[in-house]
């Protein structure tokens, strides 16, 4: 039976409490919608609570009153690197522009230590994400906010219930984002919510989020706002979720401890810090893994099906600019290696003892030996095959080029990845009958040989090339470039020489 990364699942009362809306024929925002923000209001020990359409919609809007507050059109945002895109995408909406910062390895959350040399004139907030129910050191982050005077919007959207020294993480800040999504801890499928204790900052974020309307003043707006208002259909689901938000938290600590309990011996998974006695609940179950990418194949065969982390930030197109892995390598490491195994609502103990026993047979299972195989020789040098190397049947193959002599002058149908192990070539390529380009490349220098793009290796000196990343059935169906070609044969015929 399929085994999903993690879903909701609803009861009877839930589907009462929809039933009565339906029945009442009041859909749209009403009175559960009110009763639903009383309860926060009351959990949580804040003075406002505003529900709106999902979490990424209450960044926006927090971001965009303390734009208008502080009167900034031209303006940053600080977030994290290792976050949602969403964290850092209602920075742009709401007309500013997000600056990633580095985390910390251990926690996953933003590290202080980095953010000053991100603070520029133009720095009007911080967006702390407490990343899966652990708390970023909110008594030291208020000490950063306080001296160069910019606002804390808590990116709460994981952590209904967390706490931070007793207290809720979402009610620190200025204004605190939570999210309703199905994968959160109360859900009604899309949904956010927004905290405040400050009276400017409530009536500015309920103004926008009711298309700029005065109040009490259905048809008269102070501002440009927008339509991001809730509904009592998912009022009433996220009411009675809520009702049972301590049953749920206790089902999210038992299944880590269950993982914690099991994985114990496994040394290829570590377990991400997260201080249970403090207060911190878990929402998601993430662990540090070996070889992530084959764990998962050998997962999902088994009809398992975890999640890789979020890619970084920075690794993301839109905010390729601002920088590279080598600037963010807390971030980048956490991307690349931790993975998100199924836990949540749906998800039974005896699921939990089959995935961890999947886990154990995929690291205990014996690795098959390498063997690098002479497939080739001839005066020109040889080919070598290193068998059992890669996945599908992909190749990995060493190519011993003499010197002033070539090999190539074909294409294939798909992408393949070469490296100059030793010596220096002269790396010739170009689409089919040229014209052909032509450089230089010397031992370490990598490239990737797109499809159909024919290409030829010339030995300068004598030299090593490793190719990988084609099958050898698509190696064998190889097309010559006929133009490439004639000219791979003269170098290995003596009609051309290298200098």
């Amino acid at each position: 039976m399929r085994i999903n990364w993690n879903e909701p699942r609803f009861d009877q009362d839930d589907l009462k409490e929809v039933s009565e809306v339906i029945q009442n024929s009041y859909v749209n925002e009403g009175p559960k919608t009110k009763e639903f923000e009383e309860k926060l209001r009351e959990y949580l020990g804040v003075k406002h609570v505003i529900c709106t359409v999902n979490a990424t919609a209450a960044l926006f809007l927090a971001i965009k009153a303390d734009a208008l507050i502080k009167g900034v059109t031209d303006f940053e945002v600080i977030v994290p690197d290792m976050t949602m895109i969403a964290t850092a995408t209602a920075v742009e909406w709401a007309g500013g522009k997000a600056i990633p910062v580095e985390v910390l390895k251990d926690r996953m959350t933003i590290d202080l230590n980095k953010i000053k040399e991100k603070i520029t004139n133009k720095t009007t907030a911080i967006i702390p994400v407490h990343i899966l129910g652990r708390a970023v050191d909110m008594n030291a982050l208020k000490d950063i906010a306080e001296e160069s005077n910019l606002t804390i919007i808590e990116d709460a959207a994981g952590v209904l219930g967390s706490k931070y020294l007793g207290k809720y993480l979402g009610t620190l800040g200025k204004v605190g984002c939570f999210s309703l999504q199905s994968n959160k801890i109360v859900t009604c499928g899309q949904g956010g919510i927004i905290v405040t204790n400050n009276d400017e900052y409530y009536d500015t974020i309920r103004r926008l989020r009711d298309f700029g309307r005065l109040n009490n003043k259905e048809f008269l707006h102070k501002e440009i706002g927008y339509n991001l208002k809730f509904n009592d259909l998912s009022a009433a689901l996220a009411l009675s979720q809520f009702k049972k938000i301590e049953q749920k938290q206790q089902t999210l600590l038992f299944q880590l401890n269950k993982y914690k309990e099991l994985l114990a011996e496994v040394n290829q998974i570590k377990f991400p810090e997260i201080k249970i006695s403090e207060g911190e609940i878990p929402l998601w179950v993430d662990v540090f893994v070996e070889n992530r990418e084959e764990l998962i194949k050998h997962l999902e065969a088994r009809d398992i099906h975890p999640r890789p982390c979020w890619p970084s930030i920075h690794k993301n197109p839109p905010y390729a600019s601002s920088g590279s892995d080598q600037d963010f390598p807390n971030s980048s490491f956490i991307s690349e290696n931790v993975l998100w195994l199924p836990n949540g609502f749906a998800i039974t103990e005896n699921d939990i003892i089959f995935i961890c026993e999947e886990i154990k047979e995929f690291y205990n299972k014996p690795k098959k030996e390498m063997e690098l195989k002479k497939i080739h020789t001839d005066v020109r040098g040889s080919i070598n095959l290193m068998q059992d190397l890669l996945e599908d049947n992909k190749e990995f193959t060493f190519m011993e080029i003499n010197k002033g002599f070539s090999r190539g002058g074909c294409y294939h149908s798909n992408k393949e990845n070469f490296v100059v192990i030793k010596g220096k070539v002269r790396y010739v390529y170009g689409p089919i009958n040229g014209p052909y380009n032509d450089k230089i490349l010397c031992a370490g220098e990598s490239g990737l040989i797109e499809p159909k793009l024919a290409h030829a290796f010339i030995a300068l000196e004598d030299s090593i090339v490793s190719e990988w990343g084609i099958t050898t059935s698509e190696k064998e169906a190889d097309v010559k470039d006929s133009v490439l070609r004639k000219v791979v044969d003269e170098y290995n015929s003596g009609e051309r020489t290298v200098n």
